[in-house]
């Protein structure tokens, strides 16, 4: 519907236009209005005959640049009438384009790519490398087909950042080096040898990891170290890099003289004395400093307070009927539970194929989990704060704390959570957050720093 009606209306516009002899502006307007509705006959037709016009002044300007013109300009005069056949021809209207024009076209435009060939030739032979991609890029939109372009721009396009790659392997800036050759590998399935080099960056720049098993300060928690360690190990796994590599538990074991010790310092010496034979660069080893879990137990108290009622009565005076707040003493009971989690970490990343301490760092970490509810065999709506000796009798220590504040604060309790989360629940956030803290740690050493 609102389509018709912009048809109609551009239409109406288009008419105007047409009528005045303005067929330039007329044809933008009947192209406007058979767009909105492509069953608009009156606008086609009236598209037809302007913008045939408007395709003559824009052959006639192409004709004028190809006799006194420069090659350039003829070529995108002749472009520009093109595209205008194109787009009308796109929506149905068929104008007439002379064969003779494009024979002319064809004429001046090998013309003018064989002198822009040129001098992106020249451009790239003295590594104005920016200057040769633009023209080449340049010829590759008028012909996609023109001699060797397409090999040309790619050499103009890629060469700089390949050359970049190799000054930086030189510097051992590796991942920054592996950037650039992937770079040019997606976008050319490889460039001279951007491949074979990207592997060689990876290879170099890749922080393979042999976890040590996690050990601990105490005993009681021997247990828990492999738990710990699979976690941080996941974690690192997961990490978004191809820069990061976890080695087998066979990588260790399989060190000679391995199963004598259980001393962290002493593995990583005989995983240095195996050289090039010990297939990681670093070894991590961790240590247990604290692990606690405590499942808290559920205390009872009971509470003190009042029934707040409000009771209707006669006045004995007036005989009216009147009301009255009175508060009745009553108990209930408050719950409270607080489950809780701490684990410390310390650990370290140590480079074997160099002697460099890459990471040492520490985790600390606590998780809790606390409820705080009330339980009243009645309506706690109508429980009020305060405090009572006896029950049966008045007291000069008797207190009614009756206030919003404090009412809504007891009330709170009684819908309060009653569940307290889980040690294990706890207990595996906290791991997952101590997998996270080394990840991260392990990311933030740059081995090219």
């Amino acid at each position: 519907m609102l389509s018709s009606c912009a048809s109609k209306r551009n239409y109406k516009k288009a008419q105007k236009f047409d009528n005045a002899g303005l067929y330039n502006d007329a044809a933008a307007l009947y192209f406007k209005s058979l767009k909105a509705n492509k069953n608009n006959i009156d606008a086609k037709l009236g598209l037809q005959r302007t913008g045939q016009m408007v395709l003559e002044d824009k052959v006639d300007a192409f004709q004028a640049q190809y006799n006194n013109g420069t090659a350039k300009d003829a070529v995108y005069a002749y472009r520009e009438a093109e595209s205008y056949f194109n787009k009308l021809s796109a929506l149905g209207v068929k104008l007439i384009f002379s064969d003779e024009q494009k024979e002319y076209y064809l004429e001046v435009k090998d013309k003018y790519l064989d002198i822009l060939y040129q001098q992106a030739t020249k451009a790239l032979e003295l590594d104005e490398f920016a200057s040769a991609e633009a023209q080449f890029s340049e010829i590759l939109t008028i012909d996609k087909n023109f001699k060797d372009a397409q090999t040309q721009w790619v050499t103009a396009k890629y060469e700089p950042v390949y050359r970049r790659g190799n000054q930086l392997m030189e510097t051992a800036s590796f991942r920054s080096a592996y950037a650039d050759f992937n770079i040019i590998n997606k976008a050319t399935k490889g460039y001279k040898n951007s491949i074979e080099l990207q592997t060689q960056c990876l290879d170099e720049a890749t922080v393979s990891i042999a976890v040590l098993p996690f050990t601990y300060k105490y005993r009681a928690y021997k247990h828990y170290a492999p738990n710990v360690k699979g976690k941080v190990v996941n974690q690192i796994s997961q990490i978004q890099s191809p820069f990061y590599k976890i080695i087998s538990d066979e990588a260790i074991t399989s060190v000679p003289n391995w199963s004598s010790t259980k001393d962290p310092s002493m593995a990583i010496k005989y995983a240095k004395r195996q050289g090039t034979y010990f297939e990681s660069k670093t070894v991590l080893s961790a240590r247990i400093d604290q692990y606690v879990r405590q499942q808290g137990q559920l205390s009872k108290k009971e509470k003190r307070g009042y029934l707040k009622r409000t009771v209707e009565f006669t006045n004995p005076e007036t005989k009216l009927k009147e009301t009255k707040v009175k508060y009745t003493k009553v108990r209930y009971y408050e719950y409270e539970q607080k489950n809780t989690v701490v684990i410390s970490l310390s650990y370290t990343l140590d480079r074997i194929d160099k002697d460099e301490m890459a990471v040492s760092d520490n985790f600390y970490g606590e998780e809790k989990s606390k409820v705080h509810y009330a339980r009243f065999e009645g309506d706690y709506k109508q429980l009020v704060s305060g405090y009572w000796k006896y029950i049966d009798k008045d007291s000069a220590e008797d207190r009614i704390y009756d206030s919003s504040d404090l009412n809504n604060a007891l009330h709170g309790l009684f819908k309060s959570k009653r569940e307290a989360t889980s040690v294990a629940k706890l207990e595996s956030t906290l791991i997952n957050k101590c997998g996270q803290h080394v990840a991260k740690k392990i990311t933030e050493y740059k081995p090219e720093n």
